[in-house]
This record gives C-alpha cells, sequence and structure tokens, in this order.
C-alpha cells in the first residue's frame, strides 16, 4: 500500500502537494479547499482583468481614486447630514495600526532584506555556485517574459495560474503520475532499442571490416 501511494505522487514526491504547498490557508485557497475564497478571488482577477484591459482608458489608479472619491464624498455628506439633525454619526470604526503588528511587520521585511543582501554577499565574493546559477537562471527568465508582456498582465496571468494548476494538478495526480510512468518506460524502451541497434551497427562494420 505504501509503494502504491508513493507510486501516485508526480515526480515521486514523498509528501502531497498540499504539504509542499505550506498546508495552511493559502494551500486550502490554492487547491480549492476554501471553495468560495477560491472562486471569489479568481472571479475579482478574471473581472479587474476584464475591466482594466477591455473597458478603454480605465485603469487601476483612475478605479482606486473614484471608489475612494466615492466612498469619502458618502461618508463626508452623511456626517454633516447627521450634524444638522441631530443623528448618529456614520460607523467608521478606528482605524490604527498597532505597535505590536508594526514591529511584527518590520522585522519581517528586516529578515527578508538582510537574506538577499547575504545572499547577494555571497554570490559576488563567489562563494555560492549553486545559488548564482538559480538567480542567473530567475533574472534571464524574467527578462525574457518581461519582454513578452507587462507586469501587470504577468501579475493577473500568475494569479489565474496559481488558482487554477495546482488544483487541477492534484485532482488530476494519479492519471498524470500514470501517464508520466508509462511515458518513462516508453522513453527507456526507445533508448534500449537504440543501443540494441548501436550495438548490431558497430558489429557488422566491425565484421565486414575482418572481411
Amino acid at each position: 500500500m505504501g509503494s502504491s501511494g508513493r507510486s501516485c505522487r508526480l515526480f515521486g514526491a514523498q509528501r502531497s502537494l498540499h504539504d509542499l504547498l505550506g498546508g495552511g490557508t493559502v494551500a486550502d485557497v490554492v487547491l480549492w479547499r476554501r471553495k468560495e475564497v477560491a472562486g471569489g478571488l479568481l472571479s475579482s482577477v478574471v473581472a479587474s482583468w476584464a475591466l482594466f484591459y477591455c473597458v478603454p482608458g480605465y485603469t487601476l489608479l483612475s478605479f482606486v481614486s473614484q471608489v475612494l472619491m466615492i466612498l469619502l464624498t458618502v461618508l463626508f455628506v452623511w456626517a454633516k447630514a447627521a450634524q444638522l439633525l441631530n443623528r448618529a454619526p456614520p460607523p467608521v470604526p478606528l482605524m490604527k495600526i498597532s505597535d505590536k503588528s508594526t514591529s511584527e511587520a518590520a522585522e519581517i521585511v528586516g529578515n527578508f532584506v538582510n537574506k538577499v543582501l547575504q545572499d547577494f554577499g555571497n554570490i559576488a565574493l563567489g562563494k555560492d555556485s549553486s545559488l548564482f546559477y538559480k538567480v542567473a537562471f530567475v533574472l534571464l527568465l524574467t527578462s525574457i517574459v518581461g519582454r513578452l508582456t507587462d507586469l501587470i498582465t504577468l501579475v493577473y496571468t500568475s494569479a489565474v495560474i496559481a488558482l487554477t494548476i495546482p488544483a487541477t494538478l492534484e485532482k488530476s495526480e494519479k492519471h498524470i503520475a500514470r501517464f508520466l510512468e508509462i511515458a518513462s518506460r516508453y522513453v527507456q524502451e526507445c533508448g534500449r532499442a537504440c543501443e540494441e541497434c548501436k550495438c548490431k551497427m558497430t558489429k557488422r562494420i566491425s565484421e565486414k571490416k575482418l572481411c
């Protein structure tokens, strides 16, 4: 049972795709364990892309500005009317970031920046060759993708891929693993056939030379 369970995993992975994605809330959303949240995010991404790219002259900046303008106007008029009519003001919550949240966010950002600077120093001093090749590959791939599309379209595309491909892989994991296993066997058989053909040709050539 254990071997068969492992054989159905893609590329022989020992952990499930949910565990590889961290096993938390993000993994639940990406793998559609929380269908309402995942569906809402996917619908929002597609709708925003259609709005900003299909409606001429409409951009994200203009949309955010108009929404904020309408919201502030409604709240301002409501508050003034409430003062004149001796009614309760609009229920605006107290918006404040706690010192603890600020410190935690600053610590996370600081640790990330220090890690990036440390890796940059290791690459610049030639201490980590594998990291250099990985970073160079990522930068080269980013450069190629950047020539084909703009940043906003890339963000939308990445969001759609993140909300569709992992869930599809998990749902069809067994079928994909079996297909890859069959394809791997076929490639190995073709390789063995080529080796046998090569050996036969070499043997015939050597026999002709002896004759």
